[in-house]
């Protein structure tokens, strides 16, 4: 006779059935994972291509660029590159890699379309996104207006633009030691600081790849692999903070008078440094004070007004120019083969493109402003002898006449 089971008896499941379950769930896990791995990383492919396109209307574009070709200017903007687009490069941590765009070029070299002038001393700049030229097309930059103005005047030169977006006067130390170490010594090298340089106010000194180098670095770990996963990076997106956002959260801007001053000492040291090596190696250098929004300049002026929250991660630099103006002239600071041009701006025309890039018209003033002082820092051509003409040409001295032959 058969058993009847007893249906109020709770019944536990086995192991066998638990074991079961887990398997499926992490082959289900092995199979899905990868498949939202990859559609992540194809809509945030897609968002970072959009998100070039600068939401402005054809009308402001006009405004900022004062051109009558805004495609061509929203063009510029969409090729030009930021900091988180960079490259590793030993020393100085990043760079931006080679591309040729319509309007925006960089070599192998790093150097923003390539190099200007075919003949004459060397000329090198440097500096951040502002001399590189973001929003501008190759011929625009401050390099470019350099360039332009000393062939105008009739000196020959060749220049290279080696500004990258985010570097400061830290990055561009170490860049310039790297040259003079590799043999590479151009005739004067420019350094156009000041934004920067107190956009970096963390200890130990970092750049902007800094963070995400050091993780990079560390053993690999939870943190490592949801900062790379772009399924991670579409999470954050939807919360409303992206990696670059936390990126420059982590730049530590100068906050506190006494950061400010850190940062100030430190552009003080680099460009000491700087004049130190230029010196020994033979090279002629001039640094830039390079104009910024918040200081002196009147926001109001503006073509197109910007809000406070667009203004705000840059409040550090008014604190560091305001301290620079009050040191001025009382010899604590290295002021030799400096140009001050904190207080410039452009008498018509609008200044800035965006929050702290100059327009097509500033970019000009200020190359124009440096090729007054580098011209008189270039070796003065040594002028070409002429050719004699036949009427200034010495007389020939007539041929003595042959001997007479001994008569016989």
């Amino acid at each position: 006779m058969r058993r009847r089971r007893n249906r109020n008896r709770s019944e536990t499941p086995s192991g066998s059935g638990a074991l079961g379950k887990l398997l499926r769930l992490l082959v289900l896990l092995v199979v899905l994972l990868p498949i939202a791995e990859w559609g992540a990383s194809v809509f945030m492919a897609r968002q970072a291509h959009s998100s070039r396109q600068p939401a402005i209307s054809d009308k402001d574009l006009a405004k900022l660029y004062d051109s009558a070709q805004p495609d061509r200017n929203r063009q510029a903007l969409v090729e030009s590159p930021n900091w988180a687009d960079g490259v590793y490069a030993p020393l100085v941590e990043y760079r931006m890699p080679a591309r040729s765009g319509e309007l925006v070029s960089i070599d192998s070299q790093g150097r923003r379309g390539g190099i200007m002038g075919t003949s004459g001393p060397r000329v090198v700049v440097f500096g951040g996104g502002t001399t590189f030229g973001h929003g501008l097309a190759d011929g625009e930059t401050i390099p470019a207006s350099l360039s332009d103005s000393l062939q105008k005047a009739g000196i020959a030169a060749q220049v290279e633009n080696r500004a990258s977006p985010g570097w400061y006067s830290t990055q561009d130390r170490v860049a310039f030691a790297e040259m003079l170490a590799t043999g590479d010594k151009p005739d004067v090298a420019v350094f156009v600081h000041g934004l920067d340089d107190f956009l970096r106010c963390g200890q130990p000194e970092g750049t902007a790849w800094s963070t995400r180098l050091a993780e990079t670095g560390a053993p690999i770990g939870l943190q490592q692999v949801v900062r790379q996963s772009s399924l991670a990076g579409l999470l954050r997106k939807l919360g409303g903070k992206s990696q670059v956002d936390q990126d420059l959260e982590n730049s530590q801007a100068c906050t506190s008078d006494s950061q400010v001053d850190s940062s100030l000492a430190r552009l003080d040291a680099n460009r000491r440094l700087i004049a130190a090596m230029a010196e020994r190696f033979g090279v002629k250098v001039l640094f830039v004070q390079q104009p910024v929004p918040t200081f002196h300049y009147d926001n109001a002026k503006r073509a197109v007004p910007l809000g406070p929250d667009q203004m705000s991660p840059y409040v550090a630099t008014a604190k560091g120019y305001a301290r620079l103006a009050e040191k001025r002239g009382t010899g604590s600071l290295y002021e030799q083969d400096l140009l001050w041009l904190a207080e410039l701006e452009p008498a018509e025309g609008n200044a800035y493109v965006d929050a702290v890039h100059y327009s097509p018209v500033f970019a000009k003033l200020i190359g124009e402003k440096l090729a007054e002082r580098v011209a008189q820092m270039l070796p003065a051509p040594v002028p070409a002898q002429p050719e004699p003409s036949p009427e200034t040409q010495p007389a020939a001295a007539p041929s003595a006449a042959p001997a007479a032959a001994p008569h016989k």
